[in-house]
């Protein structure tokens, strides 16, 4: 009777160990998805953007005291027309010590319309240099500044340090350490030892039985 109360509470064990492990595959996919789309991006000279947002870090002193060195900033796609004067934004520079990269300056001048090529522009400065920048065409701009992520700051300061690479590896591990070992199970075949003890016991169990009520019919037939 022992052995009958103890199966149920097992069962429930067993489910909520395959599905922590079906939640921590579905975690590792998405992590290995979203590490494979920033390392792409990064090849290809991109940068990495989810549902329209961008995280930059600053490079460069041109915005201090607004934006130091090593601020990192949210950007999201915007309307280029409707950009305003005092607007951070980030473009694609294509001429001067901007060509080939991200700047991210203030707007200055808000767009207007080139007459002699027919395109729009907007003119923006760094807060900290003393001239505008080269009028951005409206195309080059790739977001609008939304806030400053100081906690990331920290963050990023720590984990590009081989002590934080260390550390984050680490807190991985011990977060899904049952389902790593979990999984490891399932991959490798271990534990299979388990499920035959379980039939086995199953098998037993019904030849004890089918034995009891043969003897039981055995005895009757006796006692008649």
């Amino acid at each position: 009777m022992a052995k009958r109360e103890k199966k149920p509470a097992k069962g429930i064990w067993k489910v909520i160990n395959i599905v922590r492990t079906v939640v921590f595959v579905i975690i590792l996919v998405l992590l290995v998805s979203l590490v494979s789309v920033i390392l792409t991006a990064r090849i290809n000279g991109e940068t990495p953007s989810l549902f329209g947002h961008a995280v930059y870090r600053v490079s460069s002193g041109s915005m201090v005291p607004y934006l130091e060195v090593g601020d990192i900033i949210l950007s999201k796609e915007c309307d280029p027309m409707q950009l305003k004067r005092g607007d951070v934004i980030t473009y694609n520079g294509k001429s001067g010590q901007f060509a080939g990269k991200r700047v991210t300056h203030r707007v200055i001048e808000e767009p207007y319309l080139n007459q002699a090529d027919g395109k729009y522009y907007i003119i923006t400065k760094g807060d900290d240099n003393p001239v505008e920048d080269t009028p951005v065409e409206l195309s080059q701009v790739t977001g609008i500044m939304v806030t400053k992520l100081d906690w990331m700051k920290k963050l990023y300061d720590f984990f590009i340090t081989p002590w934080g690479l260390l550390t984050l590896i680490a807190l991985i591990i011990l977060a899904f350490f049952n389902e790593i070992i979990n999984f490891a199970k399932a991959l490798f075949g271990f534990g299979e030892e388990e499920e035959h003890e379980d039939i086995q016991a199953v098998i037993e169990r019904v030849q004890r039985e089918s034995a009891q009520q043969k003897k039981s019919e055995s005895d009757n037939q006796k006692e008649s």
